[in-house]
């Protein structure tokens, strides 16, 4: 089972609101599978992001876990992420990413 590093926030349906909706900075929130070869791929992405941008906050869902959840943002292939400002969806990109891409996302 692959690790999360500690500066990526693994979210759930419960800690959404607050880490997500709630958050001053802007999130990046991939949701994933850890069966996927294209998320594993986006994994070394993220880990660049969280550990070089402490602006940004990044956080995966593992929409195995979370479903229905994962379902009510439409998510229909992984890795799917959704950059939010404010509380608020602005960009979404799925598939593979590089992290040029989901910075600018959020910028």
């Amino acid at each position: 089972m692959e690790s999360v590093k500690e500066n990526i926030i693994s979210l759930t349906p419960d800690n959404f609101q607050a880490e997500v909706l709630e958050c001053d900075r802007p999130v990046l929130v991939t949701f994933f599978a850890l069966w996927d070869q294209p998320c594993r791929m986006q994994q070394a992405e993220l880990d660049s992001i969280a550990d070089k941008h402490p602006e940004i906050k990044v956080c995966k869902l593992d929409v195995e876990e979370y479903p229905d959840f994962a379902q009510q943002f439409g998510i229909m292939m992984v890795p799917t992420t959704i950059a939010f400002k404010n509380g608020k969806k602005i960009k979404r990109a799925s598939g593979l990413r590089l992290e040029h891409v989901l910075l600018s996302m959020v910028q």
